[in-house]
């Protein structure tokens, strides 16, 4: 087995967190790959271990630009067993977590909400109790703007405090989620940072999703289906911009 860092994070002069070996999970995925390869490029003295069980929507080859790389390690694995992730946090020293790993297309919830409550909320909770035994420094959770649900129709920003009223099963299991993460800092102390995002686009991403589904739709002269009357709107972020934020954020997180 190759020597491995020290798994001690230090903080920076400036105050920022300085992780030493961070576990990213889901990262052979749309969001998680753009996450690992930032990292694991601007970072050569962190060790990522990206752990992805691979399903439909991930992709290993998503990871060519980084697979190479002595800072880079791949794991396959389910964050639903406690026994492999806890192998896996003390084995590799991980001092940092950045969760990414779910189910995420909405439509499918409503076709087996038992498989986005196993991954999204049961294997958050094996996650969160492995990295409380393993003493993790820092344990970012990805979550998104859905669990707020339709919210009011004044156009207001929605802020850190709404109140989350989730609408559909997809939703729901993420704001289930976010309730175990918030639960294990307030009882055990493990330090959290909760990030909801929004709608993402980019390379990587699977074609169940609105843009790469309507390119490939209208590429092939096929008509674009719309839920609704036609009226609703989305903002959308760049997939590399949200990288980018995650470097905020676990560098500069409270």
């Amino acid at each position: 087995m190759a020597a491995m860092a020290s798994s001690t994070p230090e903080t920076a002069a400036d105050g920022d967190y300085v992780p030493k070996n961070i576990l990213m999970t889901g990262g052979a995925g749309f969001i998680g790959s753009h996450a690992v390869i930032l990292f694991v490029k601007k970072y050569p003295q962190y060790k990522i271990v990206n752990f992805d069980r691979l399903d439909y929507c991930s992709c290993l080859s998503n990871l060519d630009d980084v697979k190479e790389y002595p800072n880079y390690k791949f794991v396959k694995g389910n964050i639903c067993s406690a026994e492999l992730v806890n192998y896996v946090l003390e084995a590799e020293q991980i001092d940092t977590v950045v969760h990414f790993a779910a189910q995420t297309h909405v439509d499918n919830s409503f076709g087996n909400s038992f498989q986005f409550t196993q991954n999204n909320i049961y294997g958050t909770h094996v996650l969160l109790e492995s990295a409380k035994c393993a003493g993790v420094k820092r344990f970012v959770h990805v979550s998104t703007d859905e669990v707020y649900g339709e919210g009011e129709h004044d156009e207001s920003p929605m802020i850190e405090d709404h109140v989350l009223e989730p609408t559909n099963p997809y939703a729901a299991t993420k704001a289930g989620a976010e309730f175990l993460v918030k639960s294990y800092h307030r009882s055990f102390n493990l330090p959290v940072i909760i990030t909801r995002g929004n709608n993402v686009y980019g390379p990587h991403q699977y074609p169940e999703k609105v843009i790469p589904k309507f390119i490939r739709r209208l590429v092939n002269g096929m008509p674009c289906c719309l839920h609704g009357d036609g009226s609703n709107s989305r903002h959308f972020i760049f997939v590399e911009d949200v990288a980018s934020a995650f470097d905020t954020v676990m560098h500069k997180g409270i």
